[in-house]
């Protein structure tokens, strides 16, 4: 049995992250000023609209952080992991772009990507079974963020509200921008298209997912493994 047992407030979680070598995600990494692969932070100094961003790391979520069932382990999630993506093909971003999602900076595809959506789906579905309900606590957070009627369908029946139709795929690269001056949060979009500049000189692509751990709650969370998709290397 994995020491990161359940039952404990660990939370996993499944990502789109870019290999350690992809200078996607070296210009991420420096953008949040965390590498969380590498468990070393201050890679690059960043501003405070970058904490929560941060704490969670340079990723694009698959199926949202949760607690493991009381039944499974950190093994049996890895290993569900390597079966998952052994049955997965690349898909490329068409066209990456930094702008804002909403009140979020993230870096975004030019357009709608039907095989990505597919693809996060597949990843919701196949890890449902590991999931623990969520608590009271956990649920009553979610909600308190203004949802659809759909998003609340969706809340309650996988845990997180941005699923099947509502899913849109991005890297997120700041915190909540509400209440910032538009001056400043339009210079933050500046600097972001320029420390991505070198990285979109190469295709952004999807060839694997990664498993993230949170070790306790408000924890930044840590890279704990890759998994390449289709016998690639993770």
């Amino acid at each position: 049995m994995s020491t990161f047992i359940s039952g404990s407030r660990i939370r996993y979680a499944v990502y789109f992250a870019p290999a350690s070598d992809s200078p996607w995600w070296q210009a991420g990494c420096r953008w949040l000023g965390r590498d969380p692969e590498q468990r070393i932070s201050g890679l690059d100094a960043t501003a405070r609209l970058r904490d929560s961003a941060r704490r969670y790391g340079f990723h694009a979520t698959l199926k949202a952080p949760f607690q493991l069932a009381a039944s499974c382990d950190e093994a049996q999630l890895l290993a569900c992991a390597g079966i998952f993506a052994s049955h997965q093909t690349a898909l490329e971003v068409p066209q990456p772009s930094v702008r804002l999602l909403g009140n979020f900076l993230a870096l975004q595809a030019g357009g709608p990507v039907p095989q990505i959506s597919t693809l996060a789906q597949d990843c919701v579905r196949h890890f449902e079974l590991l999931r623990a309900a969520p608590n009271a606590a956990e649920m009553a957070r979610r909600s308190s963020a203004p949802l659809t009627a759909r998003q609340q369908v969706l809340l309650q029946q996988w845990g997180y509200p941005y699923t099947e139709e509502e899913f849109r795929f991005h890297m997120t690269l700041s915190d909540n921008l509400t209440n910032v001056e538009p001056a400043t949060a339009q210079a933050m979009a500046q600097d972001a298209r320029a420390a991505f500049a070198q990285a979109m000189a190469v295709p952004l692509v999807i060839d694997g997912i990664a498993i993230f751990r949170e070790a306790a709650s408000a924890a930044p969370l840590e890279l704990v493994a890759r998994f390449g998709f289709g016998g690639l290397p993770g």
